[in-house]
């Protein structure tokens, strides 16, 4: 399995640096926890969510990615709900 098709499937995938392209049909929820998360739309150059943690956070907290953004992460577990 290739990086992030597990959190793709709702299943925890642990310490990852990934950027999951958008999806333009549909908005999704990812649970994230660790150092970074963007949640960015290219086309409008918009920052839905912009977190940069100075120690990692250790809970999930669920963050809503609307449809046509991307989802950068980096040092973090997450997963999308399905």
């Amino acid at each position: 399995m290739a990086v992030g098709d597990d959190a793709l499937a709702g299943q925890d995938e642990i310490d990852i640096t990934h950027v999951f392209p958008p999806d333009n049909t549909k908005s999704r929820t990812i649970w994230f926890k660790g150092y970074y998360l963007s949640i960015y739309n290219e086309q409008t150059e918009h920052y839905k969510t912009h977190i940069v943690n100075k120690t990692p956070t250790t809970e999930y907290e669920n963050y809503t990615v609307p449809a046509g953004y991307s989802v950068y992460v980096r040092a973090a577990t997450v997963k999308f709900e399905v």
